[in-house]
């Protein structure tokens, strides 16, 4: 009997025994457990800072460029508008430059409008009214402001060559003739400046301008159906042809 309660006892004991030396393991494994999932909590964590760090950088590198392009084209402004204020004082000398030759020119042309005005008085009276009625729309658009100088240069340009094309051509017209204190609608043939003449409507009477006494003399009867034939040559009504008809001698000789 007493072997039995010694063994029963030793059985108990260890019993016993057994489940103290449990306790610490399984604390230790829930003390491990704990570990592991604060572990990975914070290798979480760390991914997400990780990935947020990455973005920053990237956001950066991105931010970065655009400073990079910012500044180069900055850098393309600057030289454009260097560029542009040397063609701005450029213009400004042109200006300048354009004022002074605005200032030399228009007195220029006044004196040119007087040239053209003593040209159209003295000159062999053919066209007289529409010649006088240009140079008074000259002298008007030379007193209008709102004419730019070049455009006056040129109507004023344009007048002189119209001078010019009546010494190389030859026409003939109806127009009213002043003579002795009456006016009678003649035709006239002009044969560039050399010669002026007129002929009656009904044809019996002519005449031709005489530039030294600046008068008008009587055409001999015998000059009248020439002078007929070469007014419809003129108009394009007859054939060219030969011509004879008194021609006046020229000023000063």
């Amino acid at each position: 009997m007493a072997g039995k309660r010694t063994l029963l006892f030793l059985a108990v004991s260890f019993c016993f025994g057994s489940k103290g030396i449990a306790d610490p393991v399984g604390q230790v494994i829930q003390t491990q457990v704990g570990t592991q999932k604060e572990a990975a909590k914070v290798q979480r964590r760390i991914d997400q800072l990780d990935d947020r760090t990455q973005g920053m950088i990237e956001t950066y590198r991105a931010r970065l460029a655009e400073l990079e392009e910012l500044q180069d084209y900055n850098g393309q402004l600057d030289k454009m508008l260097a560029d542009q204020a040397d063609e701005l004082a450029r213009r400004e000398r042109q200006l300048k430059s354009l004022e002074t030759l605005n200032r030399k020119l228009f007195p220029f042309l006044l004196e040119m409008l007087e040239s053209l005005d003593r040209i159209v008085q003295v000159d062999t009276p053919f066209l007289r009214q529409e010649r006088r009625d240009r140079v008074r729309s000259l002298r008007a658009l030379m007193n209008r402001a709102d004419v730019a100088l070049p455009e006056k240069y040129r109507r004023l340009m344009e007048a002189f060559r119209i001078e010019a094309q009546y010494g190389h051509n030859i026409e003939t017209y109806e127009a009213p003739l002043e003579s002795q204190g009456k006016s009678r609608t003649v035709r006239f043939l002009r044969f560039g400046r050399v010669g002026l003449y007129y002929l009656t409507l009904d044809g019996r009477e002519g005449g031709v301008w005489d530039p030294q006494g600046k008068r008008w003399r009587p055409l001999d009867r015998d000059f009248l159906r020439p002078l007929d034939h070469a007014m419809r040559i003129a108009a394009k009504q007859a054939p060219p042809d030969l011509i004879t008809l008194p021609v006046p001698a020229p000023e000063g000789s």
